[in-house]
């Protein structure tokens, strides 16, 4: 019985703690995943305990509405997809409950890494490793028995399961651990606590021995069929696991679940086995001319029992090349393959001999095969196994039409097959004129072959499905599985028939046991439904989109492509210490922070035919969790630009219903410094009387509990230090582009900036009609406005950028500005030569540096100081050159500290609506910061050093600064850093 959605919501949302929704937005972001389909779903659920997802299982039943449970929707077979309530475990019940000996209980929502940090505190780990552990939940885990590169050694997830607290279609509750076949006793593994045994009534403990008795029948009756169909490869997750589930008296229950994709029951809690962390690793890259001699290097090493034996083809490898300089230079272009082998021990000495010992069988029978490097220490190991996490998911982002797909990942056969199966395998593309790329768990026979081919539209179906048939003939011919991972989902579960034949009906009658209706995920793993391979292809945005009044300069047809080119993938989920994907999905997971969902939400919209979509409401609900820090389009494998759709959609929403009061104050402060330093006394008592920052929070927004900056009596380009021209001295010359903050808070910056370019012999010409960058224009979605500012700085940088003179600046986020978002707001020629011009001041330093022409004349500097990188300097991608150049100065001890965005933002943090979202996004490095043992901190953003010394007791200070004093060009230290205490206003 189809409900409505809007009964539906009406029904459910009173009646579970957690949420559900059905509104445009989260439709279109739970429509897709990573895979290559698309099934818009009746509406989201968002559980927040086991009693919620009972009430959900019981209104399927009773409205027959399926239930589709998903984790982080990373995965590439479409297996958290379909027409129902999607039941998204990932927002709240992602808690580890507790840690019992080499046991620990968790709920299905909890990140794979995220549980290994917390068991690395105690010496344990959960050893299956996805290759997107980062943000796999354990959950999808269990549904798809991962494994990873190390199953050759210690198993899937299957293996390290101990009991499952699961969730029945008709609401029913059960602890499936070790079932006792006679009934007398449940010797489960896991602990059943007054909670369950209160779930646990008489009826579900008679449905569990229902359940159980049919299936030791099934078991029992089908041992020869089971034995023969589905054979003890070291991976297949295809079908239901029904070998070995049943041994003597024993049912074990979890490892028939385990790979089982949510079609049994939905998992809510789960016992697992962990594992003493190895103590001594080591790993080899090694480099071969040919893929074959790779394959057959994987044969001569396998007795010798490698934990991990990766196969890499030469895509992968170019791709490495391009990732890292380091990579670059221990792989040669002419490397066709290589594999990454890891050996452990119980000694470093054993580790070292047991390396040697592979390389030395690969030289044996291919002399030619060549060492890239080894790896020992812990740094050096992780640095090695960085080569795979970081290049396979940069497949993603190669460019052109034919990308590579997915719908064939995973297929797994005898790892003895792997370099016949990889011959055939090569025909099969070269009959239907594809190519693909190979990235191979080879000692485990796990193959992940994607084919490159255009993104299907529903007319290229059959072309698809012949393609899948083909290899998957292949693939039985050798005795191999259509799945060693990611389960079977949409692309393969057509396929599932064809490779267990007679025991298909096997699978049919489990699902029956467990799930009479097909409620619970259905079409997964058994289907009655013929070509689901080729069907429900995710809609690709159209070619030339009707959008009406573009804001940026960029045509439909380039943003249809940007759309395109997130693949739904997940990473933008992480929230792993290194890295700044999105800060706020990292400070409140949740879908609708993630950046592909904005990507996501405003292609549904477009494939709706809205020419409003920018403009709608939807889509403002995703801007309002963007402040452009960029990290996103940094940090995407496909470097999907979505900070500049985020921008379209302001501008759009600003051009259709105007600013707000408060951020149309904010985005002009760079009009309000003028008056403000002209009566500096006057504005700094307001900044520190109580009824003066009341009167700026109820006017402007700035909340009271911001420690705000004085403002400078004379603005630096007004001071007649820059004011009248220098006299040219040097051969070298730079124009400074000095943006808001040291021209009206920080003049200081700006004369230290010139005296340590003049030191170097630098010239500097400082344009005085120049203003600021109007990067707070844009963050508000005042475009307009920011082109008015882009036009007015070009006319005092144009010509000396066409005369080839840097524009150098200090800040960040100017730079950024001028490089990146002043093109796309004039696309004039005058905008691109002042972004081919424009430098961020580290940068320039350190091309000095390198041509020999900056001077180290610097004084010592005892002191240990804490250095942050913003993320406007790490959209640059240009390093950290300033924390290097700081490194030069004798007895200075820098600590860098990645710990993330400081959560300030430019103008979003100084907002009271906004002020405990930015404190909680910094809330990681402030700490660090705070309780270090640090003299000061320093960073190259203003507004990031505001955000340190708001919520830590340092002081912050420019780089350069630092620089300048260690030329002899500033006053003492310790009046530089009291200075900078005393700059900061607080009431």
């Amino acid at each position: 019985m189809e409900q409505t959605p809007n009964l539906l919501i009406e029904d459910l949302a009173d009646s579970i703690d957690g949420e559900i929704r059905n509104d445009r937005a989260t439709l279109a972001m739970y429509s897709t995943d990573a895979s290559l389909y698309q099934i818009v779903p009746q509406a989201v659920a968002f559980p927040r305990s086991r009693d919620d997802v009972v009430t959900l299982a019981k209104y399927a039943t009773e409205t027959e509405t399926a239930l589709i449970p998903r984790g982080a929707g990373s995965g590439v077979t479409g297996g958290a997809l379909g027409d129902g309530i999607v039941v998204d475990f990932s927002k709240y019940m992602n808690q580890i409950i507790g840690m019992d000996g080499e046991t620990v209980r968790v709920q299905p929502g909890v990140v794979r890494d995220r549980l290994n940090a917390q068991l690395r505190e105690v010496g344990r780990y959960f050893p299956p490793d996805p290759s997107n552990s980062d943000v796999t939940t354990i959950g999808s885990m269990l549904a798809t028995d991962a494994a990873g590169s190390h199953a050759v050694r210690v198993g899937s997830t299957r293996d390290h399961v101990r009991a499952i607290e699961l969730v029945l279609a008709d609401g029913q509750v059960f602890e499936a651990g070790v079932e006792s076949t006679t009934f007398g006793q449940t010797s489960s593994t896991s602990r059943i606590s007054p909670t369950d045994a209160e779930v646990l009534r008489v009826a579900q403990v008679d449905r569990q021995r229902t359940i159980v008795s049919r299936l030791i029948k099934l078991l029992r009756d089908n041992t020869e069929l089971i034995r023969e169909h589905q054979p003890p490869l070291p991976r297949n997750c295809s079908g239901y696991h029904l070998r070995s589930v049943l041994n003597g008296e024993l049912l074990n229950l979890p490892r028939l679940l385990v790979g089982s994709e949510g079609t049994l029951g939905l998992f809510t809690e789960a016992s697992l086995h962990t594992a003493p962390l190895p103590k001594h690793r080591g790993v080899v890259i090694l480099l071969f001319g040919d893929l074959e001699g790779a394959v057959s290097a994987v044969q001569k090493i396998a007795p010798q029992q490698p934990s991990a034996c990766d196969l890499m083809d030469r895509r992968l490898l170019s791709l490495a090349r391009d990732a890292d300089p380091r990579f670059a230079e221990m792989i040669p272009a002419m490397a066709e393959a290589a594999l990454l082998v890891e050996q452990i021990g119980f000694s470093d000495e054993q580790v070292r001999d047991r390396v040697e010992e592979i390389v030395r069988l690969v030289r044996s029978i291919n002399p030619r095969a060549r060492v890239a490097r080894k790896g020992f220490t812990h740094e050096e190991v992780a640095f090695l196994w960085s080569l795979p996490t970081r290049v396979v998911p940069r497949l993603n982002g190669i460019e052109g039409e034919s990308r590579p797909l997915p719908f064939i990942e995973g297929i797994a056969v005898p790892p003895e097959a792997v370099a016949k199966f990889l011959r055939e395998a090569q025909r099969v593309f070269q009959r239907h004129q594809v190519t693909a790329s190979l990235y191979a768990h080879a000692a485990s026979g796990q193959l992940h072959l994607r084919p490159f081919m255009p993104f299907p539209r529903e007319t290229d179906g059959p072309q698809f499905e012949a393609l899948a048939a083909e290899i998957y003939q292949q693939v039985f011919a050798f005795g191999g599985t259509i799945s060693g991972e990611h389960g079977d989902g949409l692309s393969r579960t057509s396929f599932v028939r064809e490779q267990y034949g007679p025991m298909y009906r096997l699978f049919q009658e489990v699902k029956e046991i467990f799930d009479p209706h097909h409620l619970l995920n259905p079409n997964k793993i058994v289907t009655e439904v013929k070509n689901l391979t080729s069907r429900n292809f995710r809609q690709r945005p159209p070619e030339t989109p009707v959008i009406s009044d573009l804001q940026l300069a960029w045509t439909p047809a380039q943003i249809g492509q940007t759309l395109l080119s997130c693949n739904g993938c997940a990473v933008c989920r992480t929230q792993e210490q290194g890295t700044r994907m999105c800060p706020f999905f990292r400070s409140a997971p949740d879908e609708l922070a993630s950046p592909r969902a904005r990507a996501n939400v405003i292609r549904g919209l477009l494939n709706q035919g809205d020419p409003e979509a920018f403009a709608s409401t939807e889509v403002k609900a995703l801007t309002d969790l963007c402040f452009n820090c960029k990290q996103c389009e940094d940090e995407c494998p496909s470097g999907v630009d979505i900070p500049s759709l985020m921008t379209e959609a302001r501008g759009a929403y600003v051009a259709a219903h105007g600013l707000d009061r408060v951020s149309w104050l904010l985005s002009r402060l760079h009009d309000v410094g003028r008056i403000a330093s002209f009566v500096s006394p006057v504005s700094n008592g307001l900044l520190s009387s109580r009824v003066g920052r009341w009167f700026l929070e109820k006017l402007v927004g700035i909340t009271r509990q911001r420690r705000l900056p004085q403002f400078a009596s004379q603005p630096f380009l007004s001071s007649r230090t820059v004011s009248r021209p220098q006299e040219k001295k040097h051969d070298r010359e730079v124009l400074y582009f000095v943006d808001y903050y040291p021209n009206y808070h920080d003049p200081e910056l700006g004369e230290a900036f010139v005296k340590v370019l003049n030191h170097n012999k630098v010239h500097v010409h400082i344009p005085t009609s120049q203003t600021a960058s109007g990067m707070a224009l844009i963050a508000v979605g005042d475009i307009r406005g920011a082109r008015r500012v882009a036009r007015e700085n070009l006319r005092s940088l144009v010509e000396p950028a066409r005369e080839g003179i840097p524009i150098v600046c200090t800040e960040p986020s100017a730079a950024v500005c001028l490089k990146q978002e002043y093109p796309k707001l004039l696309d004039t020629e005058d905008a691109k030569i002042v972004a081919a011009q424009t430098i961020e001041a580290g940068q320039y330093l350190q091309t000095l540096r390198d041509e020999g022409s900056f001077r180290t004349d610097l004084m010592p500097l005892d002191l240990d100081i804490a250095y942050h990188t913003p993320c406007h300097l790490r959209s640059l991608d240009k390093g950290t050159p300033l924390q290097q150049l700081m490194r030069l100065i004798p007895e200075l001890r820098v600590h860098s500290i990645e710990r993330g965005c400081s959560g300030m933002a430019g103008i979003y943090g100084l907002q009271k609506r906004n002020f405990d979202a930015s404190m909680e996004m910094g809330k990681e490095l402030l700490e660090t910061i705070d309780t270090g043992n640090f003299v000061t901190a320093t960073s190259e953003c203003s507004t990031c050093r505001m955000q340190i010394a708001q919520g830590t007791s340092k002081a912050t200070l420019h780089p350069i600064k630092l620089l300048a004093y260690a030329y002899g060009l500033m006053p003492n230290i310790k009046d530089i850093i009291e200075s900078e205490h005393k700059g900061l206003i607080s009431t």
